[in-house]
């Protein structure tokens, strides 16, 4: 954080503020305002007050215009945050001020990256919400509209509609922005032609550089705001947010350029409306309602939970308004939010860029009497916090609960005469477990150039990406074990082609076993190969790509190996089994097939074992869990 604020020494009492002024369940409408920037760490003064070293006091309404204000009292506001230049991964939590801070999070934070989030907060004391930073970063805090107590509206009622995408710039016809481009957006159909506002989500796609997206009213200036922060990978990646509109329309610009995609969630009436009390807004203490990792099971790849509406005394809920994070995804992939019971629309609420990123992003989700369901793409642990809801009736739900149910993988084990033990050891191959393995080990088999004649088979294998091009059936997986008749040169050409050709046929993992000592010139190669294979999972352009350090894991292993250090005997056979199978269960979020000792409790997660073996100091027993 920059030096420049208002800083309260410590011991020193906080200002004496006024209470929030809504009572629980009492209801507020939506007044859009033009985008105004409230705090920001990084200039001096920030017009924020230092709590502590983790938190900030925002002032609200005190930094409004008072033309911009709706009459009645404000109660809550629809804000982005953004985190600039963290120096650590963390999370950020917006709360009203003078209250206890919840144990939930508005985003996270990543290490010298922007990252934003939008949200409601209801305002505390004095009208003002306080920001706590896990880690040391700048903030920055935006708003885009306030919420006024009132029984009944015409104005500033939220209307769901079923998501619909307004805008694709991908589709024929369309152009990608260019940096600094802007798109105006026409109001559609299902919008009436003087809404105050609309909840939209924006996926940027394709941005090759850091920046951030802007969205106003069409007619209106540019303001000093953003709410998407792309980080210049050119993934996906998502936001939520309340944008005043006009009856042209709404402005999306983008300072890096890039494809956007717009998604229409619902949209806030404008003086046409009757007078009524469905569609305002509740807002709740922020509350997490769902934590898969706490109360599994996750959501697997193509599955969906259900979580039950939002239990209200006097009212019910036409829309929830939560914070969804995405925590340990697969792979990169998407979640989506509907209301249960009901057709899964063909939109997304938030987006992973690759395995095990941790996204979070604000969901305005229409609910069902059964309440609202999240479908992965990929598959994800999924965390839900509830900020508010909008007062209505609820949809039907019409059909029966989706299933969430986690896919046994098929997997190609796929090597050379190293990995040939399974073969001369059959029995050794009932170790495989929690998939439907496929074994494919010839002798003399290379990764891309013409193999030799076997002197054990008589015969010529086809290369490694010839198996995998010509295997049958579906693949999720393929662990290789192979590449030990490959010298250094063009190694990392013949990877790539491996992987490439796994890609080509829709394998989600290739996991690359790590080459063994070898004697003589081999050791050197083979640690070449090592260095290679770590450099190229490391550089971002093999995410199926994934390193399992079998040369570790099997260092101080008795009677696997035959003296050459490189090919396998009988227990080496089961401790590759073994190995392969903890390695899968890892990959896929499992418990691991096998305890590591007999008598002993399964882990649940599996670890990677070379990991396991590592904390415990001890290789698994193997005797004893498989009768050796």
């Amino acid at each position: 954080m920059v030096a420049a604020l208002a800083v309260v020494a410590p011991g020193v009492p906080l200002p004496a503020l006024a209470p929030p002024v809504l009572a629980a369940g009492e209801t507020a409408r939506f007044a859009a305002i033009a985008p105004v920037r409230l705090a920001d760490t990084r200039v001096a003064p920030c017009t924020c007050m230092r709590i502590d070293e983790h938190t900030i006091r925002v002032a609200v309404t005190g930094q409004l215009p008072a033309a911009s204000l709706p009459t009645g009292d404000v109660v809550a506001a629809a804000i982005t945050i953004t985190t600039a230049a963290s120096t650590g991964a963390g999370f950020v939590t917006a709360y009203p001020a003078g209250s206890t801070r919840p144990p939930t999070s508005t985003l996270n934070a990543r290490t010298g990256r922007d990252t934003s989030n939008s949200t409601i907060v209801p305002l505390g004391a004095g009208g003002a919400i306080e920001v706590y930073a896990q880690t040391a970063t700048d903030l920055v805090v935006d708003v885009t509209g306030v919420f006024a107590a009132a029984d009944t509206s015409t104005v500033g009622r939220f209307r769901p509609v079923t998501p619909a995408r307004l805008w694709d710039t991908r589709e024929a016809g369309r152009t990608a922005l260019a940096p600094g481009g802007a798109l105006t957006i026409p109001l559609s159909a299902s919008v009436a032609a003087d809404a105050t506002a609309v909840a939209v989500n924006v996926t940027s796609v394709g941005a090759l550089a850091a920046g951030f997206l802007t969205g106003y009213a069409a007619g209106t200036a540019p303001p000093p705001t953003s709410f998407l922060n792309p980080d210049g990978s050119g993934s996906a990646q998502a936001a939520s947010v309340i944008l005043p509109v006009s009856s042209g329309g709404l402005v999306i610009a983008a300072s890096t350029g890039g494809q956007v995609i717009v998604d229409l969630v619902g949209w806030f009436t404008g003086p046409s409306a009757s007078s009524g009390r469905d569609g305002l807004f509740v807002p709740l203490a922020l509350s997490r309602v769902l934590d898969t990792r706490v109360t599994g099971p996750r959501l697997w790849p193509g599955g969906t939970r259900e979580i039950p509406a939002t239990p209200t005394a006097t009212t019910t809920a036409v829309a929830i308004v939560t914070n969804v994070t995405l925590a340990s995804p697969d792979d990169p992939g998407f979640v989506t939010a509907y209301p249960a019971g009901t057709p899964r629309p063909a939109t997304s609420s938030i987006n992973a860029a690759g395995r095990d990123a941790l996204v979070a992003n604000m969901a305005i989700t229409a609910v069902s009497a059964r309440g609202s369901a999240y479908f992965s793409s990929r598959g994800t642990d999924l965390v839900v916090d509830v900020a508010g809801y909008f007062t209505g009736s609820p949809v039907a739900a019409v059909l029966a609960p989706e299933s969430n149910v986690a896919p046994v993988p098929r997997v190609l084990l796929l090597g050379d005469s190293t990995l040939g033990v399974l073969n001369v050891v059959p029995q050794s191959q009932t170790a495989l477990r929690g998939f439907v393995p496929v074994v494919d080990a010839e002798p003399c088999r290379r990764l891309v150039r013409p193999s030799c004649r076997s002197a054990y088979t008589n015969r010529i294998p086809n290369t490694a990406v010839e198996a995998i091009m010509s295997m049958t059936g579906p693949l999720d997986m393929v662990v290789m074990r192979g590449g030990y008749n490959d010298g250094s040169v063009g190694f990392d050409a013949a990877v790539d082609a491996v992987v490439r050709a796994g890609r080509g046929r829709g394998v989600r993992w290739v996991v690359w076993l790590t080459y063994s000592d070898g004697t003589g010139n081999q050791l050197t190669t083979y640690l070449r190969h090592n260095a290679t294979l770590r450099q190229m999972a490391a550089s971002g352009s093999y995410p199926e790509l994934v390193v399992a350090d079998w040369r570790a894991y099997a260092a101080s292993s008795d009677g696997w190996y035959a003296s050459d250090r490189v090919h396998l005997v009988r227990n080496g056979g089961w401790a590759t089994a073994d190995f392969v199978s903890r390695w899968v269960a890892h990959i896929v979020r499992r418990p691991c097939p096998m305890s590591w000792r007999a008598g002993v409790a399964v882990d649940d997660p599996c670890p990677a074992p070379e990991d396991a073996a590592a904390a415990l100091g001890t290789l698994p027993d193997l005797v004893r869990l498989y009768g050796l």
